[in-house]
């Protein structure tokens, strides 16, 4: 079997002078080469995912307001494209943004997921949860229920029983959603206060709408999300904002639930915490 770094060399025509490992996420291993390519390369080989971001990059890129990766060489186990420059949109970064900074900064967010989601795309591998976790009570609440203390417990199941009728009750209409759509994968200049790109469509499926607002909502607050909505130019649906907080928090039951499936245990505690603050009195 090829080698990453084998790999890299027959794809580039250039010389290969530095090799940076810049992130060994639960998919991927995410390499710089040259200080200019980025390859992320798929852990496991059955993941049909890949093969999506594959199809779906190029029929995007026309129609992204934003910078998105672009292709140049590809596998059955990677794609590289020319780094996009940017800082994560980190929590560090927004805070320190003005109203005027996080008014535009959102704009430009919601504009790019009104492009998102209006793409038409179709593809034999695309799916509702790539990676399993659907059902909420038969797959992610035995994975963290008991890892949550008694009375937060209580709380946690209390809120889902509420929500989630009101959730499968609402009428919205599917999308493409990028599904992994926060401070990780958002790119801004910094220095500029100015959104730059999008990155890892490594998730991508069809999903509520909603989902994509989720972790901005979770991570930088409900206003926050109200100026990515006040630009989003597609139907949001009905009982939105129920559907949004109940996506924030079912994230983070996925995460520990992808963690203890896909052998990543040692994440689990610090994603319970996380779980257990959205439920403090």
């Amino acid at each position: 079997m090829q080698t990453y770094e084998s790999i890299i060399r027959n794809a580039l025509t250039e010389p290969v002078e530095s090799i940076i490992q810049l992130d060994e996420g639960w998919t991927h291993v995410v390499l710089e080469v040259n200080a200019k390519w980025i390859f992320r390369f798929v852990r496991d080989l059955s993941n049909t995912q890949l093969a999506v971001e594959q199809a779906f990059l190029p029929l995007f890129q026309k129609d992204s307001p934003l910078s998105i990766p672009e292709i140049q060489h590809s596998g059955n186990n990677y794609i590289a494209y020319e780094k996009i420059e940017g800082d994560k949109f980190s929590e560090t970064i927004f805070q320190n943004l003005g109203q005027r900074e996080r008014k535009t900064t959102a704009e430009a967010l919601g504009n790019f997921l009104s492009c998102l989601h209006a793409v038409a795309f179709e593809h034999q591998y695309i799916k509702v949860a790539p990676f399993g976790g659907k059902d909420f009570w038969r797959e992610l609440w035995p994975a963290v229920s008991p890892r949550l203390r008694g009375h937060t417990r209580e709380k946690a199941e209390d809120y889902f029983q509420r929500a989630i009728p009101k959730v499968t009750s609402a009428t919205y209409q599917n999308v493409i959603a990028h599904s992994d759509f926060g401070t990780n994968n958002v790119l801004i200049d910094a220095a500029q206060s100015k959104i730059v790109g999008v990155i890892d469509f490594g998730d991508l499926s069809i999903s509520d709408p909603a989902v994509d607002f989720a972790t901005f909502y979770r991570r930088f607050g409900k206003q926050f999300a109200e100026d990515m909505v006040e630009h989003y130019q597609l139907p949001l649906g009905k009982n939105f904002w129920t559907r949004v907080d109940y996506e924030s928090k079912r994230k983070l039951f996925f995460v520990v639930f992808f963690a203890l499936n896909y052998g990543f245990e040692q994440y689990v505690p610090g994603v319970v915490r996380a779980i257990e603050s959205q439920f403090v009195d």
